[in-house]
């Protein structure tokens, strides 16, 4: 049990702390290139001062995100199955 809920907190906090984009399209018809670069400062575990510089394409960061989304989501019905 502390076990899953450590590894939800570390979720939550690391996509809490990645910045989001504040860049619009690229292209004018109103969506994003999923190929465009996009760079964001993470901070490391355990640390308040050290960052690390994380680059990956915007397709990458959205399904880090739905996988983030998705494993919260999952521990916690599993959490709330069992009656905990």
């Amino acid at each position: 049990m502390k076990k899953s809920l450590f590894v939800c907190a570390l979720l939550v906090s690391a996509a809490a702390s990645a910045e989001p984009s504040t860049s619009s399209p690229a292209n004018g018809a109103g969506t994003a290139d999923p190929n465009q670069m996009i760079c964001r400062n993470q901070r490391e575990t355990g640390s308040m001062l050290n960052r690390t510089r994380v680059c990956k394409t915007r397709a990458q960061w959205e399904a880090d995100r739905r996988d983030t989304r998705q494993t919260i989501d999952r521990t916690q019905t599993n959490r709330i199955n069992r009656g905990e």
